[in-house]
């Protein structure tokens, strides 16, 4: 078999102006999961993030915190879904969620509803359809490009990991908004691949940080 290790950033910037990039807890956490990875002794194949600077860098210090002799592969199809465009387009606006994150998780989901429904395409960059899609081929090259007993790294986002999770459970739209609310920073999902085709075996793991980092945003 072959073994998929999908991990999600770090935590970024969140309220700053620069959202995408890694906070000091973010880049603690990347630390601590690339160290518990090396002490676990995974030697991954290959290691790839999708193409945004919060997945990059979360990369970047797993590369360095394992010692890993790896070259970080970049793969936009990891790219999470534009989350100030379904914002933008969502009827009704609550300036709190500049600031409040449970606020914006709010107006974020009811957001993300709206894009799935299918009734109003036209308002954004890109379709719920277009996402799943995206995603679904991106986890797909993924695997395939893996040889028996071999594994990769994979760094991207929530939306993206909460997705492919959905996938392999068979689950849809529902399925997926309870997963990315749940997903930790740093978190691992593991998806093992053989004759039987892709498991997840585990989901949104994070043994590897204390309990005082955990952040979900």
């Amino acid at each position: 078999m072959s073994v998929l290790y999908l991990v999600r950033h770090g935590q970024a910037s969140f309220g700053t102006e620069d959202y995408d990039r890694l906070s000091p807890r973010g880049k603690d956490q990347s630390q601590s999961l690339g160290n518990f990875l090396m002490r676990a002794g995974t030697t991954p194949t290959s290691i790839t993030s999708g193409d945004m600077k919060r997945q990059r860098q979360t990369a970047q210090g797993l590369i360095e915190a394992a010692d890993w002799d790896t070259t970080l592969d970049i793969d936009p199809g990891w790219d999470e879904f534009n989350a100030s465009d379904l914002i933008s387009a969502y009827p009704t606006d609550d300036p709190s969620a500049k600031s409040d994150s449970r606020a914006f998780q709010r107006l974020l989901e009811k957001a993300s509803t709206r894009w799935a429904s299918g009734d109003h395409d036209a308002d954004y960059l890109e379709t719920f359809t277009a996402f799943t899609d995206r995603v679904d081929a991106a986890l797909d090259r993924a695997v395939d490009g893996l040889g028996s007993g071999q594994s990769a790294v994979v760094v991207s986002s929530s939306g993206v990991i909460a997705w492919a999770a959905a996938r392999l459970l068979d689950g849809g739209f529902q399925q997926w908004l309870a997963l990315n609310r749940v997903t930790v920073n740093s978190g691992v999902t593991k998806i093992v691949s053989g004759a039987s085709g892709k498991t997840m075996v585990t989901f949104n793991d994070h043994g590897h940080l204390p309990s005082s980092w955990i952040t979900y945003r």
